[in-house]
């Protein structure tokens, strides 16, 4: 049958005319709520690669030991400098291979660089001919929020490369779950699955990369990834061959959002900040700001009295973020209020190395340890301590260098029962050792000094915290020391 087509016509019926007009409007407004068409991945997801990573962890029971190695999945991207991955996924790592998408075989990657503190590594293939004409991811910037993006990587379940969606859903200062310190961090609503850690998010808008996948919730369905500048920081650090880290300033803060404290340092009702409780001796501030010192502005920005700057047109944010943005060796400077006046400090900034119990795990190192008479002494630190701190041990979360004559804790973390030290098994571990044969500890080196210098004595006498005390004879030691580690498999 033929069909006939009809122009409507303006001698047609005025019903007709207007639901031809309705029908028309209807059309023209669903065209105007879809979506813009989204950005093509598919040329930039050559760019990204699967990990295939052997770790071998130490053992923090027996530290002169290695647990035994396990195998993990992670992904990673081609950037100028190399492929770009999260620290976490190469951690301990002894071996790893790299899948290039479309690659006939896996090759061998190397570690170029680390940088625990913002959980970001850099690595590079022995074969750099893998990545014959693809070309490397281009950085965007810090994203906006309810920005759509999404996630590209190589999650469990399947082994093809995998595309998430999702917004961006806040921007803060947050804690990174690897180095255990807070940085700038994006969060999102994209799924980031085991395996997604390392790879890229894209801005659907613009193609551009974003950040770096690096951790989820827990029990949730929010993922994080590490921004751009963050990364920009890790590429401008590592330029010179080695990895700085990130600064900080060393100081503790309190807060002064009750008027009675700003009143009684005599502050003008319209200045705010925070006010200095202590300054570690090796942080980047020490012998610039001080105790009771006001933190009024940093590099020009007013400090509001909840510790927060002012961030793009209506946020808040952390100050912490204008010195997390800068490079180990850069000045900054305060305004700060002390003695009633306004003053204008500039210091250079230092790595953060200022507390007796680092806040980081010692990632790619040895535990350090010394052990005597089957007592086995212990450097404390995170990686020791697993979530679960005795009270002895948490007491000292707050202490920096130099206090106390402490540079690190140290503690009798493990006794190997035998008859030279008998009787002490119970009740002394994880206590702080004060002194050996009168010498004061303040860190492993003092410890080996002390029992060395005892080598003649007929007694070690070890005082713990809380006047406990250990006495060993010298001579029997020397006697057992060689049992003892074959009895309990020490080999050192």
């Amino acid at each position: 049958m033929k069909k006939e087509y009809r122009y409507l016509s303006l001698n047609a019926p005025k019903s007709i005319v207007r639901r031809a007009l309705q029908l028309s409007v209807t059309l023209l407004s669903l065209m105007a709520l879809q979506p813009a068409q989204a950005v093509d991945l598919r040329e930039v997801s050559n760019a990204v690669v699967k990990l295939f990573i052997t770790v071998q962890t130490w053992n923090m029971r027996q530290p002169w030991s290695k647990n035994p190695s396990r195998r993990q999945v992670c992904s990673g991207f081609l950037i100028e400098q190399g492929i770009v991955t999260n620290a976490h996924c190469v951690s301990d790592a002894t071996y790893i291979q790299m899948e290039v998408p479309g690659g006939r075989d896996k090759v061998e990657v190397e570690i170029k660089a680390v940088s625990h503190q913002i959980d970001l590594a850099l690595l590079q293939p022995k074969d750099t001919g893998v990545f014959a004409g693809v070309k490397p991811i281009s950085f965007g910037d810090l994203p906006k929020l309810r920005e759509k993006v999404v996630t590209v990587g190589y999650p469990t379940g399947g082994r093809q490369v995998s595309f998430t969606e999702g917004v961006v859903s806040r921007i803060d200062m947050m804690g990174y779950v690897h180095s255990r310190l807070g940085n700038l961090m994006v969060q999102t609503d994209a799924a980031i699955n085991g395996g997604n850690s390392g790879g890229p998010v894209f801005s659907d808008r613009t193609g551009e990369c974003l950040g770096v996948a690096t951790q989820k919730g827990a029990g949730s369905a929010i993922g994080y990834f590490i921004p751009i500048p963050v990364v920009k920081l890790f590429i401008k650090d590592i330029r010179d061959g080695r990895v700085d880290g990130v600064p900080a300033l060393g100081v503790f803060i309190q807060g002064m959002e009750n008027p009675a404290e700003r009143a009684l340092l005599g502050m003008p009702g319209k200045l705010s900040g925070v006010r200095i409780k202590k300054v570690a001796r090796y942080g980047s501030a020490h012998g610039f700001l001080r105790e009771n010192d006001v933190l009024l502005s940093i590099e020009g920005h007013p400090i509001f009295n909840d510790g927060r700057v002012r961030f793009r047109a209506h946020g808040k944010i952390g100050f912490g973020y204008y010195f997390s943005t800068k490079q180990i060796g850069e000045d900054i400077t305060f305004e700060v209020w002390r003695d009633r006046q306004r003053r204008k400090i500039t210091f250079q900034l230092k790595p953060r190395d200022f507390m007796v119990i680092p806040a980081m795990p010692q990632y790619d190192t040895q535990p350090r340890f010394y052990l005597l008479g089957g007592l086995l002494f212990r450097v404390v630190e995170p990686r020791y301590l697993g979530h679960r701190a005795p009270v002895d041990i948490k007491k000292y979360y707050q202490t920096t260098r130099g206090e106390q004559g402490l540079q690190e804790l140290v503690v009798i973390g493990a006794i190997y029962e035998a008859s030279v030290n008998k009787g002490y098994n119970g009740g002394l571990k994880n206590i702080r050792v004060m002194r050996v044969n009168g010498r004061k500890i303040g860190g492993l080196k003092d410890l080996v000094a002390a029992f060395k210098a005892g080598a003649e004595r007929e007694f070690y006498v070890i005082d713990l915290e809380g006047r406990a005390q250990v006495i060993l004879n010298r001579k029997q030691v020397e006697s057992s020391e060689a049992a003892i580690r074959k009895r309990y498999n020490i080999r050192i």
